[in-house]
């Protein structure tokens, strides 16, 4: 071989070219030197021919010379063994070589082992069959059948879990019961209900104190799943309910007449209520209002309103229950007596000293009205009105006309009327006498009870409530322990009933309350309108009533109760519907208060008392499966190193911080009976230590390396005296999905079966050969410690359950502690979960130095679409496959697998990527970004079309494909 090999080791290269010849140059060469010795061989080309034909020429020659046919072979003999030990050469050199076990062989040199692969972990959440309680053993198995088919992965628990099934669920007190004020003139309530009336009174209860509050419906709109209803009165806030409190009461059974008791008598204002009709009254009549054996109220109408009557002046004192409203009877007078009539008047002393009397002539026979109050119509005052002064008639006799054989006299045929009034009570405010001067008639009620009636209504006591007991009709299904509800229009009145009692006989009950009829304030309840509703046959809560959205701070918890089981120290899963927190109890309520309980993390960020959900028999588990124990070899207590083979592919890795990957082997090892402790490398085990360490094999399987007697202990002698127990089950197929997990191998006594509120991560294959040689450097650098930041990345690139990291340094604020960044990406594209933080904060964490606060923390994806364009010459290749075969190389090339943090995206790349492919002959390509994206990426550069031309991603951002789905490839016919 010629020593110069410059020519042959050209930049950009990815091995060294240890050969500087092929066959035909080896060939070539021979003849070159047995030309000397053999001069009679014919020339192989002419004299002038070119090197390269000259050199052609002589390989593809096939003379009948038997030692032209040996050198020839033997020129290709040397050409086979040139280029193996080319292979050989560059197998030797960490920066060249490519097979994993030369890799391995030469790191070991430094070291350093391969980082074995990870098994994923998550935790899952045991639900214990209703008042169960107790351990389930470490090793209860899960497993997850991939719904394309194919072997089934097994999860196992990695610890024993003491659980109580008090702790499956466990929700912030209030957690159904929405704490918002109920206002507003309208309710949404659950469920559909249909056959309400408007008009009917609906019921408001509070469940906290059984607070009662009546309101009219005045509307309702009945969908699929709810019921919406519009009330009057509006539910105010000062009332007190509370949304997730207030049961709402509908469809009264009953509707009942209310009967008794009833007012009497009352103080009315202007307007008077009428039962029954009003035809026959309009306004400007004149009305008598009272008894017609009493002193009636003479009142003028003003207008008649519905069911009311309004006049000019005030009633007063009005006996409801036996009044009637009479028209007048006009009394004409005849004239008034005196001196010129020749008529002495009646000696009649006035009834009260003070008053006045005056004798009146009536024609006919009016001797009935004595007793009776007769009104005159008065105008008086400035501005003119109209006054009623009312007379008292104490006496009226009647003369009846004389026969033939009587005597003649003055008064035949009429009657006298004596009248007395009250001076000083009978005038105007503006004092005005309203005595009686000439009058010309006069109005009296008459003597039968008129037409209409004053609407009584029911009689309250001294406190302002309905008096009890209550008079009804006989209802259909009223009970106690009902709720009633007395309604008049807009004037509610409710109660629960305590006594029903029915006289079905009289076709009545009488209704006796739990504390009193409650009300407004309103009224009167008149007898005629006012209905009885009670047997309310439907009970409804609010529509929202069960969400309570009141957030949930870092606050302790407040809880209904606190099970025994619930211990600071346990293991909880926080679940919000939209993110699930693992955390611990770090604290609980004291005995004698109210029950809580704090986290040491807070609850997932849009956390309330409605959504959060407390999981506390929890465990991890972790991917593999648990085989039988199995002899591993016999011992030797005069060998060095001994070391046995595992042939088994797939041992589960578990996390372990202490170990440089940050995973151990899931093994166990016993040594006549005795168990022996796996270490990261014997060289730090004494003498006296029964240590082993884990070394992976280029096929998968482990080698169990022993001690020496001076870097961990020798085996001792014995047959078959080496046992070991071991899970199978490893790398990123385990990264499931959140809800994978659901159904046990095997029953559990215990158990109704288990969730996996959190996608399992971790799980990561074994290092490649690219990362070998990229880590082991580093690692050299490390020692196994991070100082500087590049230290830090390197440690935590280590770990197998990570693909990328990289670290920054935060800003100490007030503290004096160091704080570093490590932002990872999850190794096999597994989710990065609270789990696998934990677990890389706890590995950095003992390989940092004292004093250091690392943080970790998820890569931010900046995921683009990338759109091509591909020409193809349809006569040589199909245009699907083509274009297939595009889809293919970008979903590689720019897959998460393949990008860096924080490394831009040019749009040539892509365009090196589609050229490669066999049959493109040209192209066009784009990067698409959404809104967001091009807003967090720290700059994104465009042409002056507006087209992508690079993505420059943040420190903390890595540029990828998020799926093939966001590859568009279409296909052109190629033309020149």
């Amino acid at each position: 071989m010629a020593r110069d090999l410059t020519r042959w080791n050209r930049a950009g290269l990815d091995r060294v070219r240890y050969v500087d010849g092929n066959a035909a140059v080896f060939l070539e060469r021979m003849r070159a030197r047995l030309a000397a010795d053999f001069p009679q061989w014919p020339a192989t080309a002419a004299a002038d021919a070119a090197p390269r034909e000259a050199m052609e020429a002589v390989y593809q020659r096939n003379p009948d010379d038997l030692l032209w046919q040996l050198t020839r072979g033997y020129a290709r003999a040397s050409h086979v063994l040139a280029e193996s030990l080319d292979a050989i050469a560059n197998e030797g050199w960490i920066g060249t070589a490519t097979q994993w076990e030369s890799l391995r062989r030469l790191t070991a040199m430094l070291d350093y082992a391969p980082h074995p692969p990870a098994s994923a972990f998550t935790e899952l959440a045991l639900d214990y069959k209703p008042t169960a309680s107790g351990k389930v053993a470490a090793g209860f198995q899960v497993k997850y059948s991939p719904p394309a088919g194919g072997k089934p992965l097994i999860f196992e628990t990695l610890a024993d879990l003491d659980g109580d099934a008090a702790l499956n669920e466990l929700r912030p007190l209030g957690w159904d019961r929405n704490p918002l004020r109920l206002s507003g003139a309208t309710l949404v309530l659950a469920g559909r209900i249909d056959k309400l009336k408007t008009g009917e009174p609906l019921l408001l209860e509070d469940e906290r104190d059984g607070r009662l509050q009546a309101h009219l419906i005045v509307g309702a709109l009945v969908a699929a799943g709810s019921t919406t209803i519009h009330l009057s009165p509006p539910v105010s806030r000062h009332d007190g309910f509370l949304r997730g409190h207030t049961r709402c009461h509908l469809l009264p059974t009953d509707k009942l007449r209310a009967l008794a008791p009833r007012t009497t008598g009352a103080e009315v204002g202007r307007s008077l209520r009428i039962a029954g009709s009003l035809e026959g009254l309009r306004a400007g009549d004149l009305v008598a209002i009272g008894r017609p054996e009493a002193k009636p109220l003479y009142r003028r109408i003003k207008a008649v309103q519905g069911e009311h009557l309004v006049f000019h002046e005030p009633l007063g004192v009005v006996d409801l229950a036996n009044s009637t409203l009479m028209t007048p009877i006009t009394v004409p007078i005849a004239h008034l007596g005196g001196n010129r009539r020749l008529i002495p008047p009646p000696n009649i002393t006035p009834p009260r000293a003070g008053w006045q009397v005056r004798t009146l002539y009536i024609a006919g026979d009016w001797s009935w009205l004595s007793g009776r109050w007769l009104a005159d119509i008065r105008h008086a005052g400035n501005p003119e009105r109209e006054y009623l002064p009312v007379y008292e008639c104490i006496n009226a006799d009647y003369f009846p006309p004389a026969g033939d054989s009587q005597r003649e006299q003055l008064l035949a045929g009429y009657t006298a009327v004596t009248l007395t009034w009250s001076p000083d009570e009978d005038r105007t405010a503006s004092g005005q006498s309203l005595g009686l001067d000439n009058p010309q008639a006069l109005l009296v009620a008459p003597r039968a009870p008129g037409p209409w009636r004053p609407d009584t209504f029911l009689q309250k006591s001294d406190d302002g409530r309905l008096s009890e007991p209550l008079l009804v009709e006989q209802p259909k299904k009223l009970a106690p322990g009902d709720l009633a509800v007395v309604a008049r229009g807009g004037c509610l009145a409710w109660a629960r009933l305590r006594h029903v009692s029915v006289d079905s006989e009289n076709a009545q009950a009488r209704l006796e309350t739990v504390g009193g009829w409650q009300d407004r304030g309103d009224g009167p309840f008149y007898l005629e309108s006012s209905r009885v509703f009670g047997h309310f046959s439907e009970a409804r809560e609010l529509l929202d009533g069960g969400v309570n959205q009141a957030p949930l701070t870092d606050a302790p918890i407040p809880l209904a109760s606190l099970p025994p089981a619930l211990r600071p120290g346990r293991l909880v899963l926080a679940d919000n519907g939209r993110t699930v927190v693992s955390t611990r109890v770090s604290e609980i309520s004291p005995a004698g208060e109210s029950p809580w309980v704090r986290l040491a993390a807070p609850p997932p960020k849009g956390s309330s008392f409605g959504n959060l959900r407390l999981s506390a028999n929890v465990v991890l588990a972790a991917h593999g499966e648990t085989k039988p124990a199995k002899a591993l070899g016999s011992g030797s207590g005069a060998a060095n190193h001994q070391r046995f083979l595992l042939d088994v592919a797939d041992i589960s890795f578990v996390p372990d911080p202490a170990m440089p990957a940050g995973v151990r082997a899931d093994l166990a090892v016993r040594v006549a009976g005795e168990l022996w402790t796996q270490t990261a490398n014997l060289r730090d085990s004494g003498p006296a230590d029964a240590h082993y360490q884990v070394r992976p094999s280029e096929d998968g399987t482990l080698w169990i390396e022993f001690g020496d007697g001076r870097n961990g202990r020798r085996l001792p002698t014995g047959g078959n005296n080496v046992l070991i127990t071991y899970r199978q089950g490893v790398g990123a197929a385990g990264n499931l999905p959140a809800g994978s997990l659901l159904r046990p191998v095997h029953p559990h006594p215990l158990l109704n079966g288990c969730r996996q509120p959190m996608a399992a991560s971790g799980g990561g294959e074994r290092e490649s050969v690219a990362a070998l040689r990229e880590n082991a450097a580093a690692a050299l650098l490390a020692l196994e410690r991070a100082v500087s930041l590049s230290d830090f990345a390197a440690l935590a690139r280590a770990n197998a359950g990570v693909a990328q990291a990289s670290a920054f340094r935060l800003a100490n604020g007030r503290g004096q502690r160091e704080k570093v960044e490590v932002v990872v990406v999850p190794a096999g594209g597994g989710s990065f979960t609270p789990a696998l933080k934990a677990s890389l904060e706890a590995f950095l964490l003992a390989h940092s130095l004292p004093g250091v606060q690392t943080l970790v923390s998820p890569y931010q994806p900046l995921a683009v679409r990338l759109k091509a364009t591909v020409r193809v010459r349809p006569e040589a290749f199909e245009a699907e496959a083509v274009r297939a075969a595009v889809s293919a190389a970008l979903a590689t090339a720019f897959a998460l697998e393949r990008r860096q943090l924080g490394q831009v995206l040019y749009r040539g790349e892509i365009y090196g990527v589609v050229d490669a492919v066999i049959g493109v002959e040209n192209s066009d390509v784009e990067i698409l970004t959404d809104a967001g994206a091009a807003t967090a990426a720290r700059r994104v550069a465009r042409d002056g079309s507006g087209r992508v031309l690079s993505v420059h991603p943040q420190a903390r951002q890595c540029v990828h494909l998020a799926s093939s789905a966001d590859i568009e490839v279409r296909v052109e016919d190629f033309s020149l």
